[in-house]
């Protein structure tokens, strides 16, 4: 079970990390390309440290708990974990696919040909975390009687 120190750290990690995509497509439309990638590419890192060390571990929990009985209880919160986390492993795996065939690259070329993933990968992103921030709110309060 993840404590309620890990998963607040994880949360104020996905808080800057939504910060910084916010900065990122500031900077995108400014055209400053290279400070965009590095901040995109400094969110796809943060993001996968707090999957591996957070998320995974609480999802394991929290599906052994919801799934351990054999008996599916559909309820609300269980299907915006399930929807938390498919967004999230999208969101994640396309920013991995973008910020490599980016990495740190002078010639830019390469990444306006992925233009067209950038902005639905950006909009999954936001949401998978607006999802985990309602989720953290939900199972925290509800375990600290907030």
């Amino acid at each position: 079970m993840v404590s309620v120190m890990e998963a607040t750290i994880s949360l104020a990690i996905q808080i800057t990390v939504l910060a910084l995509l916010t900065i990122a497509y500031a900077l995108k439309n400014r055209k400053k390309f290279r400070q965009h990638g590095i901040l995109m590419t400094t969110s796809v890192l943060l993001h996968i440290i707090t999957i591996l060390t957070v998320m995974v571990p609480s999802f394991t929990s929290y599906s052994s708990g919801a799934l351990g009985s054999g008996v599916i209880s559909i309820d609300p919160d269980l299907i915006i974990t399930l929807i938390h986390v498919t967004l999230g492993l999208i969101a994640v795996a396309l920013g991995i696919w973008l910020t490599a065939s980016w990495h740190l690259k002078t010639d830019l070329q390469r990444c306006f040909a992925n233009k067209k993933l950038m902005k639905p990968t950006l909009i999954v992103w936001v949401i998978a975390i607006l999802l985990g921030i309602y989720l953290y709110i939900r199972i925290w309060a509800t375990i600290l009687q907030l």
